[in-house]
This record gives structure tokens, sequence and C-alpha cells, in this order.
């Protein structure tokens, strides 16, 4: 392994981002947007090689969950699961205390991308996400932009 990536592997060690996060809402972009989303559950399994993050989300008013399950390498390799029928790699590496991951699928015949900076706050009870996603429409045009942003605030959950 490379000498910087060890020294990236020892300076993320001690941060474990492990647990149920639950989406303050009153700080979060995504429940803001012009189509707000409604709850949003996070469960992070991580080992020393490995993270599963499993996103639980229902819309505004419905009762019904969708759930995606996402596994990442910590070492920056890409692998690719399936999720509801499509292919998705993923990757994920420290950036010293900050998790990077990163997907990529194809929906509606167009690549999307996320990107999204995990950094857990100094008493490990709020996670910041900073999420950017891009789509590849193959078309461009003045004034539009193919990307957007956005950071979310997750509360650990003590149950």
């Amino acid at each position: 392994m490379p000498l910087l990536a060890c020294f990236l592997l020892l300076l993320a060690a001690g941060v474990d981002i492990s647990g149920t996060w639950k989406m303050d809402a009153s700080r979060s972009e995504s429940a803001h947007q012009a189509v707000p989303i409604g709850a949003v559950t996070l469960l992070i399994k991580q080992s020393s090689t490995e993270i599963t993050i499993e996103s639980r989300r229902a819309e505004s008013g419905k009762t019904e969950v969708q759930t995606e399950i996402l596994p990442f390498l910590l070492n920056g390799t890409e692998s690719t699961t399936t999720v509801m029928g499509v292919p998705v790699k993923t990757k994920a590496h420290w950036d010293g205390r900050k998790l990077i991951t990163e997907t990529e699928r194809v929906v509606n015949g167009a690549s999307v991308t996320t990107r999204n900076v995990h950094t857990l706050n100094p008493t490990g009870k709020e996670l910041k996400v900073e999420k950017t996603l891009t789509v590849q429409h193959g078309y461009q045009f003045e004034g539009s932009k193919s990307y957007g942003t956005g950071t979310d605030v997750f509360v650990k959950s003590t149950k």
C-alpha cells in the first residue's frame, strides 16, 4: 500500500460513523428543495475495510418506505452492486477524517453520479453529508446545469 494511503487510513482511524442516523429536517437542504423529500434515516455499518450505508426514505404523506443498501470498500476500489435491478458502481475513501463516497448508475438512459462527503462532528452525535449529484443527459444549453448540491444534517439515534 502506498505511504500516502497508509497515512490517510491512520488519520481516519478512530472515525466510526456506524449507527442509526435520522435527518434533522430543519437543518437539511433536501427537506426544503422544490420537491422536498420525506423523513430519511441512514443505517451505517462500518468495519476497517468496508462500510455499508442503508438509506430509508418515506415520501411526505406516505407510509411506504424506500430502502437502498450500498456497500463501499474503504480502499478506493470500485465495486458493483445491484439496486432494484440496476447496476450501481460504488467506491469510497477517507480524506483525513472525512469519508468520501461515490456512486454511478444509469437512470432513464442517462449516467447519474453522486459524490457525498460525510463529516462527523467532534461529539460524534451529528453527521453532515455534503452531496453533489450530476446527470450526464447528453445535451446542454445556456443557463442550464447538470448537477445539484446540498447539505443534510443527521443526528445519531439512541434507539
